[in-house]
């Protein structure tokens, strides 16, 4: 595809994001800010039992990128060894069985997992993957892209290996190649200021633990064949009675609170 193509689809992809923006705008919810209120409200937290770390104030900056259907899985196949594979070609996933299943335990799993990973024979551009404890659990290990932009948490770029009964028999495989900046850099909120909020809203259970709270980009919006993603915290709570975790996400530019997924992926954390 030419430069030109590619310069006018974003084009129409980014008008499209214009619309949508305003109409969430209007909707917004307004994020508690100033530093005497989410002083207090840290207080209160810890007098309610709920543990966190050391919450971070810097506002940093993050983008509006975009990417589009990529068939890089499926040119490189032929790469892979001692798996059978198939190759969807209208979500572009690839998905593996392994001919020998990989025993692992919960204590090694990651060391294990991580060494298979970087082997291109096993995974097609394995190097550009990272483990995501916050995205994984007993029956999945995830992993997602890691590049000078940031982490991808989205289904369209990620890596899932399926566990059973102590053993790693397959996976399935999405990729992008490339994320295009499609906006300026724009501040973001600070992971204080989302955790005082998220508790706020009532978000943060009493008795609970932030376990973790990390910022990566998953996807807004598809449009004219391409992916608009969004800089989102993703902030993991643990019951500390049920020992039950849930993850809720938040819009880095806004600081609203994504009530239900964009993508419609449901992320259950360990």
């Amino acid at each position: 595809m030419d430069f030109r193509r590619i310069e006018v689809i974003f084009l129409i992809v980014f008008f499209s994001l214009d619309i949508f923006l305003f109409l969430s705008f209007r909707n917004s919810q307004q994020l508690v800010s100033s530093t005497s209120t989410n002083t207090s409200t840290v207080t209160e937290m810890r007098k309610r039992n709920i543990s966190f770390g050391s919450l971070d104030t810097k506002n940093g900056n993050a983008y509006y990128l975009g990417s589009q259907p990529d068939d890089s899985l499926a040119q490189n196949v032929q790469k892979l060894r001692n798996q059978k594979v198939e190759y969807e070609n209208v979500n572009h996933t690839l998905v593996s069985t392994l001919n020998n299943p990989i025993t692992v335990t919960t204590a090694n799993r990651t060391e294990v997992m991580n060494k298979f990973v970087k082997k291109e024979s096993n995974i097609l551009f394995g190097k550009d993957y990272k483990y995501a404890p916050q995205l994984s659990s007993s029956s999945q290990m995830i992993y997602v892209p890691t590049g000078s932009l940031g982490e991808v948490y989205d289904k369209t770029a990620q890596l899932v290996f399926s566990v059973s009964e102590g053993e790693v028999v397959g996976y399935t495989q999405t990729y992008v190649k490339k994320l295009i900046v499609l906006h300026e850099k724009q501040a973001i909120k600070s992971e204080k200021e989302v955790v005082t909020n998220l508790y706020a809203n009532s978000e943060i259970p009493n008795n609970s633990k932030i376990s973790y709270a990390n910022l990566a980009y998953t996807k807004l919006l598809e449009a004219n064949d391409s992916t608009i993603y969004i800089p989102v915290w993703f902030v993991t709570i643990r019951n500390k009675d049920s020992k039950v975790s849930t993850t809720k996400k938040v819009n880095a530019f806004t600081g609203n609170i994504i009530k239900s997924s964009t993508n419609g992926d449901n992320y259950s954390a360990q």
